[in-house]
């Protein structure tokens, strides 16, 4: 009896499966929007979130519902540390109630497919009209050896090769030579 008591008890103090706060998990979700935009579809240092349960799987390959998305929060993946240890559980329940607020679905544009990759991973240091961009305006000047530094990365950018097959990195070559 009293076992059951203690195990009652314990099952009434873990949030049920989906009753966290949105508006808390918005506050929380602060420490995530360093490298996860949820505003816009750019990538910073990780995906864009912004569309998040509204793809049809993630990053590594998983459907994109709950239990999966929690998953990846909790244990990390693919350079995303883990967060099992950063929140409380409520804190993790929050955090998921704000996760599927976010179910817009992508924005279709008239930009190739080389200008998205170019505005993803090379426009946050290469931003002509910014007055933090680490590195030069590349309007105008592409040279063959770009090729090269998309593949293996350049100065700490990391080496496009491990993020896009060779049909994506030709794109975004081949946008660069007209940009």
């Amino acid at each position: 009896m009293r076992r059951a008591v203690l195990i009652s008890v314990l099952l009434l103090s873990v949030p049920a499966f989906g009753d966290g706060d949105g508006a808390k998990g918005k506050e929380l979700f602060v420490t995530c929007a360093g490298c996860h935009s949820v505003t816009d579809d750019q990538r910073k240092m990780a995906p864009s979130l912004r569309t998040l349960f509204g793809k049809v799987t993630l990053r590594n390959g998983k459907h994109a519902d709950d239990e999966n998305v929690r998953e990846i929060v909790l244990d990390g993946f693919n350079g995303m540390p883990s967060f099992r240890y950063s929140f409380r559980p409520a804190e993790i329940e929050d955090l998921m109630a704000y996760l599927n607020t976010l179910t817009g679905k992508p924005v279709t544009s008239e930009a190739s497919q080389g200008e998205k990759y170019y505005r993803s991973f090379c426009l946050r240091c290469h931003n002509p009209d910014s007055r933090t961009a680490v590195g030069p305006d590349l309007r105008g000047r592409f040279q063959p050896d770009w090729l090269s530094k998309i593949d293996a990365g350049h100065a700490g950018s990391p080496p496009l090769r491990e993020w896009l097959d060779g049909a994506a990195r030709q794109s975004l070559a081949d946008y660069l030579k007209t940009y």
